[in-house]
């Protein structure tokens, strides 16, 4: 009975409770945002957005537990944008469609912090940037600045999902690119600098992509049985040499009489 105690606690203080109160709340998120996305791309508005009201219902009742104000901000901002998507019948389809998967990504990447959806859009992003490299090289400006929205058209939809779960160094860095490149000062750079700041940019994008976020709030998974099987170990060997002990004093004390 002690030793089921011990390996509770230890359990206990190695997982805090809200780890676990909160992911099946999360399931149910990330899942109402995947549905709300393939309602909008089958022009199902209406229930898109009974789905997104459901959601933010849904969200208030854990968010106090979040205790990154990032996240509470851009899940709060795409969800806005996304209801608003639904709800005015002016907005492009395309936009439409988009806004949802800006805020499918973002719940996607709370939920998914080691392997989270936005990564998967590397392609999308670098073959577009690739277009800006060539263009660049062939100081073609009209087809450098095609590539260059929709690199941007692309990027925007992983943008609250990178500052999620990405590097905040990493992020602000890509950002200072980005800014840079829609300045107008850029275009008066020479063709040497130009191409030097989009080689420099291309590997902050890698690294971006590249960069897993670690976990510091809890140990790894061999760390913890490492742990928890160590402390067992030891609690038993410790009352298995009290209760060795036990019967050899006792056998003294028999012996004696």
């Amino acid at each position: 009975m002690r030793i089921r105690l011990i390996a509770m606690f230890i359990m206990i203080a190695l997982f805090p409770y809200t780890v676990y109160a909160n992911e099946h709340e999360w399931d149910k998120l990330d899942q109402i945002s995947d549905e709300a996305l393939q309602l909008t791309k089958n022009d199902r508005l209406q229930e898109a957005k009974q789905l997104l009201e459901y959601f933010e219902k849904q969200f208030a009742l854990f968010r106090e537990d979040i205790h990154s104000m990032d996240v509470i901000y851009v899940l709060t901002a795409t969800h806005e944008e996304a209801l608003r998507a639904v709800t005015a019948s002016s907005v492009p389809t395309e936009q439409r469609i988009n806004q949802l998967t800006q805020f499918r990504l973002a719940v996607d990447a709370v939920h998914s912090k080691h392997q989270p959806l936005w990564k998967e859009m590397k392609y999308a992003v670098m073959s577009a940037f690739d277009k800006m490299k060539q263009a660049m090289e062939q100081e073609d400006e009209q087809s450098f600045q095609q590539a260059f929205h929709q690199f941007l058209q692309r990027y925007e939809l992983i943008e609250p999902s990178v500052k999620i779960n990405a590097d905040r160094e990493q992020v602000q860095r890509v950002s200072a690119h980005i800014s840079l490149l829609e300045a107008p000062a850029f275009r008066q750079l020479h063709a040497t600098e130009r191409m030097k700041e989009l080689r420099q940019m291309e590997e902050d994008l890698q690294a971006l992509f590249a960069d897993g976020k670690k976990e510091t709030t809890l140990p790894s998974l061999w760390w913890v049985m490492t742990s928890i099987g160590g402390m067992i170990v030891m609690t038993l060997t410790y009352v298995g040499w009290r209760k060795y002990r036990g019967e050899k004093e006792g056998k003294m004390v028999r012996d004696k009489q």
